[in-house]
């Protein structure tokens, strides 16, 4: 299997000119089969370029024909059909979840109560972004979500952003919200301060044991592999070999996926079985322009719900809609929602 991402941009997830979306595409193709794949498409669409990119030969309001050619292969009939994936992650809801992870969730196991098994952190974390916005008024929800990104961004390494800063905007959004579940979630995360305390020791002190807590890139990485491999079974898999995807990560990808992790998340591992998993360049592995090119849809089309004007979002919503996987970190079970296009609720 061959995976790429569209729209990263590390754990600087709120605030323009980022995106709102990231999206990981994947396919099921080994580079054997993938390679005559990539030259139809190209003879069809008349490109010379040696390399397949989306962002460079399938945007922009004159590129329509060749969105029809991708279409046309993964809509039913299509040589890619039932072989690609998208996996979205909405980076807003990705903060709010996180605040959950990080913080709440931290207090309650230290009262001995598990709320990410009973699924109660999943459900508090959706409560909260939906409620958030007419909650506490646009402006100060926005301030709340890039308020956790700058202080648990490992760009605070020197914590200039201190907990006081950060439980400051907290309690505000606990005193102004007005909605019963956005309130519920907020009331326990302002009582979190020493867990954010402990977050700044974990994440940035001489003994730091956290990296990367906001990086969605590597948590969907590691999804994927679980989702196809209950699937298909062993299942090896090529990554695109762009920063992120540094031999410490993939260490970590590969950990949850034989279930090398703490005994407490080894139920994640259930059923999932990993072979191979290495990365390459899309230069020399047809199968990762593939997966640039479905990854590539896959943003366009979110961002066209996101109510960006997207003419490749437009032309492609119809075939893409139905390869973006329900399991995705988004903040509902209907990847059907994704053929609408919609304003941004926050940002």
């Amino acid at each position: 299997m061959a995976l790429d991402e569209s729209g990263w941009d590390g754990d600087q997830l709120y605030g323009r000119p980022r995106s709102r979306y990231l999206s990981i595409g994947t396919v099921t193709i080994s580079d054997h089969e993938a390679a005559p794949i990539v030259e139809e498409i190209r003879t069809a669409t008349r490109l010379q370029a040696a390399e397949l990119k989306f962002s460079k030969a399938f945007t922009g309001p004159r590129n329509s024909p060749r969105r029809s050619v991708l279409a046309g292969m993964l809509e039913p009939g299509g040589v890619l059909h039932d072989r690609a994936s998208v996996y979205l992650v909405d980076k807003h809801y990705f903060i709010v979840g996180k605040l959950i992870d990080l913080f709440v969730e931290e207090k309650e196991s230290k009262q001995g109560r598990d709320i990410r098994n009973n699924d109660r952190a999943r459900q508090m974390a959706r409560g909260l972004f939906a409620e958030g916005p007419r909650a506490l008024g646009p402006e100060l929800f926005a301030r709340l979500l890039s308020t956790t990104v700058a202080f648990a961004a490992m760009k605070n390494h020197d914590q200039r952003v201190t907990v006081d800063d950060f439980h400051d905007v907290v309690e505000e959004a606990w005193t102004r919200s007005t909605r019963r579940k956005a309130t519920e979630a907020l009331a326990i995360l302002r009582t979190t301060k020493e867990e954010a305390s402990e977050y700044l020791r974990d994440a940035h002190g001489p003994d730091a044991v956290l990296a990367q807590s906001l990086e969605p890139l590597i948590p969907a990485t590691a999804a994927i592999i679980a989702n196809w491999s209950r699937r298909l079974g062993r299942v090896n898999f090529l990554l695109d070999d762009q920063r992120a995807m540094t031999d410490t990560n993939l260490d970590l990808i590969e950990d949850d996926a034989r279930g090398r992790t703490h005994p407490e998340f080894r139920y994640l591992s259930h059923g999932v079985h990993l072979g191979e998993l290495v990365r390459g360049s899309s230069k020399e592995h047809p199968s990762l322009q593939l997966a640039d090119l479905v990854a590539g849809a896959g943003f366009a089309v979110a961002e066209r719900h996101d109510g960006q004007v997207n003419p490749a979002g437009e032309d492609l919503y119809e075939a893409i809609v139905p390869l973006i996987d329900p399991a995705g970190l988004i903040s509902h079970d209907d990847p059907g929602r994704f053929a609408s296009s919609e304003a941004r609720p926050v940002g």
